[in-house]
């Protein structure tokens, strides 16, 4: 009997194998090539799997729908807007938030811009929206679909890509801008749906903190559908958050102003915080100086 092989090391292999398959399918981005770390790419058929989404009945009735920056989601984020439906997209790497992009107070004839990263920003087009104006406008989203580079069968992630989705999960649903119910749907190319136990690796499951797990993994010839998927109920754990990660990805450093604030407000407020800094002679830490100073920056767009 064979050891099994360690899961991180069974994504690599997987991930080998799977990339030489993608090469044959997959369309190569204008910036970088075939370099599938730096993005996640289309692929040819990707039409006919928007297609079996947009059959689903959690799409039909979905009234908001994150939809991630990949490419190969183009053409669905053009048809959620064509259907009516609100749609929200991170940026990538989440490096300007999310924004909002809603068929009311778009032009019909610039719907097919507003699908495209380079179009969805531009004025009168997309809106960028903060965490605090998404709790604001009390923003619910009903469905997610994700791209990735390599799905089980059973829904679980095996590569990601660089959409950073659990981040945006946990994200939205800190702020309650989504539910542990919220139906996740990823698109893929048949060749990065894997089933282990043909490679002779032991199934992977859900195991890692805010891991999700998809409800449905849609092929343009097949749709997988996975009963029971896994979700975290937390939000952000800061604790587990790397520095550099915070550093550059600024809705978490919003958030954790936005914790901030409510802590303070929690102990009686700014004045009361002063009162406490009489009493207490030790500077504050790194990470309350942080804290600090995002409350700072948050409260100069509050008064602007």
């Amino acid at each position: 009997m064979t050891a099994p092989i360690p899961s991180d090391e069974g994504r690599k292999l997987i991930w080998e194998r799977v990339y030489q398959d993608l090469l044959r399918h997959a369309v190569p981005d204008s910036r970088f090539n075939y370099d599938f770390l730096s993005f996640t790419p289309d692929f040819r058929g990707s039409s006919a799997a928007v297609d079996r989404v947009i059959e689903l009945q959690c799409y039909k009735s979905a009234a908001v729908v994150l939809i991630t920056s990949d490419n190969s989601l183009e053409s669905l984020r053009h048809r959620a807007l064509k259907d009516g439906k609100k749609v929200l997209v991170a940026t990538y790497r989440l490096r300007r938030g999310f924004i909002l992009l809603d068929p009311a107070r778009i032009d019909d004839d610039k719907l097919l811009l507003a699908a495209c990263l380079d179009g969805m920003e531009r004025p009168g087009i997309g809106r960028g929206l903060s965490l605090a104006q998404l709790c604001d406008e009390g923003l619910s989203v009903d469905l997610c679909v994700t791209g990735g580079l390599v799905f089980s069968e059973q829904g679980v992630v095996i590569y990601e890509g660089q959409a950073l989705f659990e981040v945006q999960w946990a994200l939205l649903l800190d702020i309650k801008a989504l539910g542990v119910s919220t139906w996740v749907v990823a698109i893929a190319h048949a060749c990065q749906v894997v089933d282990e136990e043909i490679l002779g690796m032991e199934k992977f499951r859900p195991s890692k903190s805010g891991e999700v797990q998809c409800d449905f993994v849609v092929t343009p010839d097949k749709v997988f559908e996975v009963a029971a998927a896994v979700k975290p109920d937390g939000g952000i754990d800061f604790s587990a958050i790397a520095p550099e990660a915070l550093n550059n990805i600024p809705p978490l450093q919003e958030l954790k102003g936005i914790r901030t604030m409510e802590q303070i407000m929690a102990n009686g407020g700014f004045g009361q915080e002063k009162e406490k800094a009489k009493d207490q002679a030790k500077p504050p830490s790194a990470e309350e100086q942080m804290g600090m100073d995002i409350v700072a920056k948050l409260m100069k767009g509050y008064k602007a």
